[in-house]
């Protein structure tokens, strides 16, 4: 029985149910965001809002009976106990104030939506595993800006000081670049000075203006290259090689006998996957030849 019923929550069909359900509950949350459609169908919002929340509840226990009387198999998975934490939650009493909250609560559950499809579980986890990565990343990114800054503001803070007079205000123009938003601004009054380029109305705040021809394009094309397309081109690397990794980790786990062979030796699991790829590869060339067959046949009549 348990069996079966574990089988049935597994399922593709209760899984669409479910995922219907969910965006429903989030097509009802954004009308509730609206006062005028609040004020008149309130009521009908509130009580669609409390059957679905039912069925969440339905789902809930029946995952849980499933799991019977193993439950604690059931918060192994991060996503289940997040289910459960979102659900129960909405059953706490709030009032005055504290009715935000709630609405919140309601809104988190559109979340569940990325636990229930297969492929958002995907992108989600690999993410959560590649923070450790990105955060490396990220302190090599940081030291990158924190010398160009510092660079900037001692050569362009006379000539430019709307974008360089002090190390935080340099910073944040330095993400302006990193962003490629009008970045090219930036470089230009560095290059051809204030006076000419750059301070159109706001000609008193430019006092000292210096034309860095040289300096200033080796200095913003370098940082370009380096921050926007070598370090973001790393993260990017980073979170698909732990895509593939969870990928890899996935089918073992759904695969038990190529698991067992990968731990045993690596080199049947090597030659396991070649043999697979040969046979999708044997598979194409007789649709193939079954294409030109049916043609031929085709022909003759």
């Amino acid at each position: 029985m348990q069996k079966q019923l574990k089988t049935f929550t597994e399922s593709k069909q209760f899984q669409i149910f479910f995922i219907g359900i969910i965006l429903l509950s989030g097509v009802i949350v954004g009308l509730d965001s609206y006062p005028k459609i609040s004020d008149e169908y309130g009521t009908i919002l509130h009580s669609l809002d409390n059957i679905i929340l039912g069925l969440f509840v339905f789902e809930i226990c029946l995952k849980l009976t499933s799991f019977w009387p193993r439950v604690h198999e059931f918060f192994k998975d991060g996503w289940n106990v997040f289910d459960f934490i979102i659900v129960g939650a909405c059953f706490l009493p709030f009032d005055g104030q504290s009715i935000i909250v709630l609405r919140l609560l309601r809104v988190l559950r559109i979340v569940r939506l990325v636990g229930t499809i297969p492929e958002l579980k995907l992108i989600v986890n690999t993410l959560l595993k590649s923070i450790p990565s990105l955060g490396y990343i990220g302190i090599l990114l940081f030291i990158l800006f924190y010398i160009y800054a510092c660079l900037g503001t001692f050569l362009f803070r006379e000539n430019d000081p709307i974008h360089f007079e002090s190390l935080h205000i340099s910073l944040l123009s330095l993400f302006r670049v990193a962003t490629l938003e009008d970045w090219t601004d930036i470089m230009y009054t560095a290059i051809y000075g204030c006076q000419n380029y750059g301070y159109s109305g706001v000609e008193d705040l430019c006092k000292n203006s210096q034309a860095f021809s040289f300096l200033g394009w080796f200095y913003f094309v370098s940082f370009v290259l380096l921050a926007t397309f070598i370090f973001f081109n790393l993260f990017i690397g980073v979170i698909i090689s732990n895509m593939e990794d969870i990928k890899e980790k996935e089918r073992l786990r759904l695969d038990p006998d190529l698991a067992r062979l990968g731990k045993s030796d690596p080199d049947i699991k090597m030659l396991l996957n070649k043999i697979k790829k040969d046979m999708l590869l044997l598979e194409a060339h007789i649709s193939v030849l079954e294409n030109v067959e049916e043609r031929r046949l085709k022909d003759n009549r």
